[in-house]
């Protein structure tokens, strides 16, 4: 789906084609898509990713931005400027977090961006700004906003505690390392400093105090928050070996990331999750957050006899 671009220069201006113009370019792909088609079916499936497309798109409206294009299950849009671009990535997650319809589904997105010269032709863009915007989604995680160091100094001071740097990292297509940033789009995350009513202290001591409880074969494993990978699989150098046969090695791994626990999968036969609510998932080689409690199974489904069943819960102690 292509719409005409307008007004990346000045207001009423209309790049024509070939015109090189200075915008911000966005990219939000929506995670677990696979998932989605497995677990729904293809026709719901499709009612699920048309509206987080649909939400993407009022979002960018919403901030002065145009949509580019749809691809799959990715939405391509530009802006003005990077304090567009950014306002809408975070509004962009937390709608989606907000949605009524989505809310129960655990659905996620992965956002990056870049700003720079591009080329307009034919109502797409073109352009080393376009690439790096593309290499930037794909550092990004599920819930993450990820931008080069060049687009997070171009923001405001007032942003300046949500940019948190990540360092140097190899990008395709490009000879030197790139620093990229992540903006920290949730309030826990953004400064700490700032919370001081009694809602939102509650809210920071359970933050900092949360832990994730694993309870496999009679032994209980607390994962505290931290930048440490915890690590699964049927390899003895994991933090929690399973021995099974359909266990890969390395088969997952347990990541605390904005006062959230992600288990991000790597495995051949994927991974299962049943939920309190009843709800069941299988993710491969994709992320699930972790909510509230529940059973996680390392390459077969979840039955009651499965000696292997790791059961999760929160604990704030």
């Amino acid at each position: 789906m292509l719409q005409k671009l307008s007004g990346l220069t000045t207001p009423g201006d209309r790049p024509t084609s070939g015109e090189q113009v200075s915008a911000t370019v966005l990219f939000a792909d929506i995670c677990g898509s696979t998932r989605l088609f497995e677990q729904y079916g293809d026709r719901r499936a499709r009612q699920i990713e048309s509206r987080v497309l649909e939400l993407l798109s009022a979002r960018t409206a919403e901030f002065d931005g145009k949509v580019v294009k749809t691809i799959g299950d990715e939405i391509m849009s530009r802006f003005p400027n990077p304090e567009g671009g950014v306002s809408a990535a975070c509004d962009m997650h937390a709608t989606l977090k907000a949605d009524p319809v989505l809310r129960d589904l655990n659905i996620a997105v992965k956002i990056g961006l870049h700003d720079g010269p591009v080329l307009v032709e034919q109502g797409d863009l073109f352009g080393d700004a376009v690439n790096i915007a593309a290499r930037m989604v794909s550092q990004a995680k599920a819930d993450q906003i990820i931008t080069t160091r060049k687009t997070a100094g171009l923001l405001s001071d007032d942003w300046t505690q949500m940019i948190r740097s990540l360092g140097c990292v190899k990008v395709r297509g490009k000879q030197d390392e790139m620093e990229i940033c992540e903006i920290l789009w949730q309030e826990e995350s953004a400064s700490l400093t700032q919370l001081f009513n009694v809602d939102q202290q509650e809210e920071l001591r359970n933050l900092l105090l949360r832990r994730l409880i694993l309870d496999y074969r009679g032994r209980r494993i607390e994962v505290a928050p931290s930048s440490q990978l915890f690590r699964m699989g049927r390899g003895g150098m994991n933090e929690l070996v399973v021995d099974r046969e359909l266990v890969s090695r390395s088969h997952a791994d347990i990541e605390f990331r904005q006062g959230k626990f992600i288990l991000i999968d790597h495995s051949t036969n994927g991974t299962y999750l049943a939920l309190e609510n009843g709800a069941r998932f299988f993710v491969r080689r994709e992320e699930f957050t972790l909510q509230d409690r529940g059973a996680i199974c390392l390459g077969q489904a979840i039955s009651g006899q499965n000696p292997d069943i790791i059961h999760y819960s929160y604990s704030y102690s």
